[in-house]
Parts: structure tokens; sequence; C-alpha cells
């Protein structure tokens, strides 16, 4: 039988999830200053406005997650999953309707837009296993009331 264990430290993985969230928050508004300035001088107004996109493109995929870990970590494993999942799906469908309503835009250099996404969302992505291994919460452990006593 398998019970939810509580951390050490109840805050450790909320720490860790905040951690996360702010590092990733300060991370992407200096990918953005980056990018948009060297797409800006080098794509010139589209790489601008493209960089800037893919900036924010790349926010909405790291942040909400991340928002979600963290109004979520306190509650049950079912309602947590719930929250992030539910969290994951409006944050594809948004994404989708964005670079649909992107691909429209005729003053948004692409390449420029792709690069900076990319870079930032495997930017979060490595917060984000950096973050996890920082908490290590364990979720489940054997029971003392097991028959193999």
């Amino acid at each position: 039988m398998v019970e939810r264990i509580e951390a050490e430290t109840p805050s450790a993985e909320g720490d860790a999830y905040w951690w996360a969230l702010r590092i990733s928050a300060i991370s992407l508004a200096a990918l953005a200053i980056v990018g948009a300035t060297t797409a800006g001088l080098v794509r010139g107004s589209g790489g601008l406005w493209g960089a800037i996109a893919g900036a924010g493109l790349a926010a909405l995929a790291a942040l909400v997650t991340q928002g979600a870990m963290v109004v979520g970590y306190k509650k049950a494993p079912h309602v947590f999953a719930s929250i992030v999942g539910g969290s994951w799906l409006a944050k594809m469908s948004v994404i989708l309707v964005g670079m649909l309503v992107l691909s429209r835009v005729s003053g948004i250099d692409r390449p420029s837009f792709g690069v900076v996404a990319l870079v930032g969302i495997v930017v979060s992505l490595g917060i984000d296993v950096m973050a996890v291994r920082k908490a290590r919460v364990p979720y489940a452990m054997p029971s003392s009331n097991s028959e193999n006593s």
C-alpha cells in the first residue's frame, strides 16, 4: 500500500515552484529585451515585433504552467493534476489561436519570432528541471502497515 507523504519542510516544494516562476519571468524579460534589440537591429521593425511576439509566446508557455504548479501544489494529487492539465490545455489553445493570428500579420519577421520563442521555451524548460530537482519532494513511500513487515 502507498500513502501520500508531506515534505520534511512543507514549504520546500512551494519555494521551488515560486523560484522557477520568478527566475523564468526575469529570464524571459531579459530575453525579450536582448532578442528585440538584436532582431530590431538585424531585421528591422519586423524583427523587433517578431522577437517581442516570440518572447510573449515563450512567457505564456512557461509562466502559465509554473503558475498552475504554484496554485496546485498543496492540493490533493488529482486536483493538482486537473489544475496543471487544464492550464496546459488552455495554454495550448491560446498558443494555437495566437499563432494562427500571427501567421496573417505581415509586419512580423518569422525567423526572429521562431528563434526567440524557441530560446525562451528551452530556457524555461531548463529552469523547470532545476526547480523539480531543487524541490526533491517524495510523492509516496511504502506504508508501515505493509504485509511484508
